[in-house]
């Protein structure tokens, strides 16, 4: 199996998209560091404690250079010009910055830097680029499997961790933090909702499904057969987290390293629109661009029919009707959080078999 981790290569075009991904989320990190280098001051006038000898913090000059250049690094990954070596280096100032004051130390942006680095390593040069022909074919996969080692670690951590904790695990975390919600949900749901959320029952079973998800998040996603499912609850988990918290761009880090558990295999099924009617030429072009994984083959009915959309899973099986729009909710990023609804409503409907 180790063998098989170091030799193994598969497509590269999805690394391309990780690594304009976690460049944008790295650049508005460097952009809320100099807003606060502006509005606040420089970190180093005031108390902090650099995990390091204190000679090797930098200046306030030095440090404004040193988020110009994370800045810089981060443009020119998103332009894919000397795309890998500019991402380490931008994710290498962000890091050598957090180690100057421990006090700006967060989980969260340590957890950004980090995979920032990772997905530099891997063949991520190859695809999105500004000025030159994509190169796509395949590359070692072992950097992605580290990549998503780590998005796994993350999940694993924080759900042992709370397990092990008694206020967690018995739900009076959970109770504190729906009472801080107490004024969005007096102003804009039923008075029910509230004595809901403050029920000790309620916050308890809570807490349990919470680090159940965790703990089914950090190893689902491995597995073929339940790699959908594990990837909808974690989509739905940080939409939950965003509406009920303030942890900056930690849940579009996470999901932007759902990424890295995409098969990486390009146009392995079809997809075909009725666009003799207006409507299906607009969902067709609008699928086009929505496809930034390029899962289908996007094609056009010869002629007039009644299914205005009819899909081809990898094993050439047809799907008509509700499950053709499963199938393109599982396969396109910006609709798969319907994916799980379809499959319930959909959930009697077969796919016809493919023809000789």
């Amino acid at each position: 199996m180790i063998h098989r981790l170091f030799r193994e290569e598969r497509e590269s075009y999805v690394l391309g998209l990780l690594r304009v991904g976690f460049a944008a989320l790295l650049l508005l990190m460097t952009l809320r560091r100099a807003r606060e280098l502006l509005l606040w001051g420089y970190f180093g006038d005031v108390f902090h404690m650099p995990l390091w000898p204190e000679y090797l913090v930098p200046s306030r000059d030095g440090y404004a250079a040193l988020l110009g250049f994370q800045a810089l690094g981060c443009l020119l990954a998103l332009g894919g010009v000397l795309a890998r070596p500019a991402l380490f280096g931008a994710a290498g100032c962000g890091l050598f910055c957090l180690l100057c004051d421990r006090l700006q130390y967060h989980n969260n942006r340590y957890e950004l830097l980090l995979l920032s680095l990772l997905v530099a390593v891997t063949p991520c040069d190859r695809s999105f680029l500004a000025f030159r022909r994509p190169r796509l074919g395949a590359a070692p996969r072992w950097a992605a499997t580290a990549v998503g080692a780590q998005v796994s670690i993350v999940y694993l951590a924080s759900g042992l961790g709370k397990l092990l904790d008694p206020d967690w695990r018995g739900g009076a975390v959970l109770l504190l933090r729906f009472a801080l919600a107490r004024p969005f949900v007096d102003r804009f749901l039923p008075a029910s909702t509230m004595s809901l959320l403050s029920a000790p029952w309620f916050a308890q079973v809570a807490a349990i499904g919470a680090i159940s998800c965790e703990l089914f998040l950090a190893l689902g996603m491995w597995f073929r057969r339940t790699r959908p499912l594990a990837l909808w609850l974690g989509v739905m988990f940080h939409l939950g987290i965003e509406l009920s918290a303030h942890v900056e761009l930690f849940s579009y880090c996470m999901l932007c390293g759902y990424l890295v558990f995409v098969t990486p295999e390009l146009r392995e099924r079809r997809l075909s629109w009725d666009t003799s009617r207006p409507l299906g030429r607009a969902l067709a072009t609008a699928c086009r661009r929505l496809d930034l994984l390029a899962r289908f083959r996007h094609e056009s009915a010869s002629e007039p029919s009644r299914a205005l959309l009819v899909t081809w899973d990898r094993q050439e099986r047809a799907h008509h009707g509700l499950g053709a729009w499963r199938e393109l909710a599982r396969a396109l990023p910006p609709l798969f959080p319907l994916w799980l609804p379809l499959v319930v409503a959909s959930w009697r409907l077969r796919p016809t078999p493919p023809t000789d």
